[in-house]
């Protein structure tokens, strides 16, 4: 989205002054609304100032904005979905794994097909199951950069985009539906690489104990996205648990 007007349904929020957060209130940093919205910080704090995008502020005069109102924001100028863009990644390192990433890419397919097996004779799946072409698209966006992972040592902006695609599902209302192919992915994944492993595959000693750590992080990312928070992630262990 370029940082420019969204059109004249944007008018609607021309005027509107920042008010004092209610306590209780879901917020985001200027930046997590930057990050959703799809624009720099520069221009959003430009807009908030302006009356452009509902803002609110903090007791000590920081800018807020609340979730409920950037959703009904989005919805009435019609824009795209935001970019998964955010500015500080985290720190979290760990013993590369090059190898367990390498059998990992090679996984891709199998945890495609995985990810779509619907035993029949079960209850309805509270998410329709995608086709398999866009199953494979959902599993390659998510095993190359988490490989790419594996095989650098650090979380970096992998966490960040899992953050920022949750914030994305949360401004879009479909929490639910981000969560579950979070997991749909994450157990195929996992299943696929112990599979593997188990039929020779040369990894890493500690590579699979790393790779549900990683994937734990993920989805604890994802979730923090999903509830608008701001929290430390603890270090995680450079070797396998005993």
């Amino acid at each position: 989205m370029a940082d420019g007007a969204f059109g004249p349904s944007a008018r609607r929020w021309l005027g509107v002054r920042e008010r004092m957060l209610d306590p209780g209130r879901r917020s985001l940093t200027t930046g997590e609304a930057a990050a959703m919205i799809g624009v720099s910080v520069p221009t959003i704090r430009l807009w908030a100032d302006s009356g452009r995008v509902p803002c609110h502020r903090t007791a000590g005069g920081h800018r807020r904005f609340e979730v409920e109102e950037i959703r009904d924001w989005l919805r009435s100028t019609g824009a795209p979905p935001p970019r998964a863009v955010r500015a500080a990644p985290s720190q979290v390192d760990f013993l590369p794994c090059p190898r367990m990433a390498g059998v990992l890419v090679d996984l891709i397919g199998a945890v495609a097909v995985r990810a779509t097996r619907h035993e029949t004779g079960g209850p309805d799946r509270p998410v329709p199951m995608p086709s398999s072409n866009r199953s494979l698209e959902d599993a390659s966006r998510y095993v190359r950069p988490l490989a790419r992972t594996l095989e650098l040592g650090r979380l970096g902006q992998m966490e960040d985009r899992a953050e920022a695609a949750g914030l994305r599902g949360t401004v879009r209302g479909q929490e639910v539906e981000v969560l579950i192919q979070d997991r749909r992915l994450s157990a195929a994944m996992i299943a696929e690489a112990e599979h593997a492993i188990a039929g020779g595959a040369d990894v890493e000693e500690f590579g699979l104990a790393t790779l549900h750590s990683v994937a734990e992080h993920l989805t604890a990312a994802l979730v923090r996205g999903l509830a608008g928070l701001q929290s430390e992630v603890p270090e995680m262990p450079a070797a396998p648990l005993e």
